[in-house]
């Protein structure tokens, strides 16, 4: 999110769409490959989301803001909403699979090969984004000067400065420390709203299995993948708009 201040909202949408659509991912992947074998499907869920997070320890890291970023924003809004294309056809995907009755073993398969070419789609952002900059980045000096502040501020005015910030109170969308936090009516009024609000959706989540017997149905995988994926598309949607709200 530091690294994308101007997108901030599409990013935390894309980050928190993907948390919910994660239950969904692996609930399908359960029951299109280990719908008879819970053991394995238990060693999935515990290997793949820690190689993934292991993986992204070596690529996530705060780059410091570029005085040249503004000229990238057009740019940057086009790779995320390619995010979010990719990230909606992914939901589509898992929900109509969802209403497949009773898939063979080899619709199963071609499902997770597509599933897994989708998830992994994204990755040519990266890779478009540095051949662009290698092939056609400009004159090396002209990409220095971009980067050169406009205006030199003196030693001691910067000095100034920097005490008047560390004096004041730091306001909605700066960096606090906990003890900030906690001192902020913000804070609180976020507290009761995700302890109220998250804290119901994950007690009906962790009991859906028990609903869904009570009411009579021997499978409630497809429950589980259907609020997965609404509860994305809501992820999603919230970020895009107060993105653009604040704008």
């Amino acid at each position: 999110i530091r690294n994308f201040r101007s997108n901030r909202g599409p990013v935390s949408g894309i980050l928190k769409g993907f948390v919910g659509l994660s239950t969904a991912i692996f609930t399908t992947l359960c029951s299109a490959l280990f719908a008879d074998d819970p053991g394995s499907f238990l060693i999935m869920l515990s290997v793949i989301p820690f190689a993934v997070c292991l993986t992204g320890v070596f690529f996530l890291r705060e780059t410091p803001p570029d005085v040249s970023a503004g000229d990238d924003d057009g740019e940057e809004v086009k790779y995320f909403g390619f995010f979010n294309v990719v990230a909606v056809a992914v939901a589509l995907f898992l929900l109509a699979y969802g209403f497949i009755p009773s898939p063979s073993m080899l619709v199963s398969r071609l499902f997770v090969a597509v599933l897994v070419v989708m998830l992994a789609s994204p990755l040519g952002i990266p890779v478009y984004s540095y051949l662009k900059g290698r092939l056609g980045g400009g004159n090396d000096v002209e990409r220095q000067r971009l980067k050169e502040p406009l205006l030199q501020i003196p030693e001691k005015e910067n000095e100034a400065v920097a005490a008047e910030i560390v004096k004041r109170v730091p306001v909605v969308g700066e960096e606090h420390t906990i003890m900030e936090a906690l001192r902020s009516v913000d804070f609180w009024i976020l507290f009761v709203s995700f302890l109220c609000g998250v804290g119901t959706g994950l007690a009906v989540m962790n009991n859906m299995g028990q609903i869904g017997l009570a009411l009579g149905y021997p499978d409630i995988s497809l429950f589980l993948s259907l609020t997965s994926i609404f509860g994305f598309f809501g992820r999603i949607i919230s970020g895009t708009v107060s993105e653009f709200t604040i704008k």
